[in-house]
């Protein structure tokens, strides 16, 4: 068996390899390639390389927003302990100025208290002297007019009558007797 030359002979299958075919083919293929290396692989690896870019720019972005994220987190769990214990400091505060306040309203209602005790004894001393005055005072009319009574008992008899008419004379005498040396010791005075 012979075999022309570019035929190969494997099993049932004859082939034969045509040079122009498969020269125009190579050429054809290496134009297919030459294009697409020349035209469509650079814009296309363009494209991958931004779209690659891209992508990097984001994970970028989104671990500085996690980043951001995390500090915003720290800042907000310290703002909040901060901001707890400005409140304790605020209740303690609260706390004792409640206290000062209730001290000092217990201490002015004392004050009040003992105020209006003085001046309750005080109206109590002063009703009392009041009471005391008009006491001395209705005793001694309640005096005069028991005295005035005994003396009218004791006037109005006759014996004490004629006494204190005769008395009565006697002080107008003497009073006679003693005007005229009056009159006398006095008269060289007025010239």
């Amino acid at each position: 068996m012979n075999q022309p030359t570019g035929i190969l002979a494997e099993g049932i299958y004859d082939i034969t390899i045509d040079w122009p075919v498969f020269l125009s083919q190579l050429f054809g293929f290496a134009v297919i390639v030459f294009v697409f290396a020349k035209w469509i692989v650079p814009p296309v690896k363009s494209l991958m390389e931004r779209s690659q870019e891209t992508v990097r720019k984001q994970l970028e972005e989104s671990e500085q927003a996690a980043a951001k994220l995390a500090e915003a987190k720290a800042a907000y769990d310290s703002a909040l302990a901060q901001a707890q214990a400005e409140l304790e400091v605020l209740r303690a505060e609260a706390r004792a100025d409640s206290e000062l306040i209730i001290a000092q309203m217990r201490e002015a209602a004392a004050a009040e208290v003992e105020r209006v005790r003085k001046q309750g004894r005080a109206q109590i001393l002063q009703l009392r002297r009041q009471m005391i005055r008009d006491l001395e005072t209705d005793l001694a009319a309640a005096m005069l007019e028991l005295t005035e009574e005994k003396v009218r008992d004791q006037v109005s008899t006759p014996q004490a009558k004629s006494e204190s008419i005769e008395r009565f004379l006697e002080d107008l005498e003497a009073l006679a007797n003693s005007g005229s040396g009056v009159r006398r010791q006095v008269q060289p005075r007025w010239n």
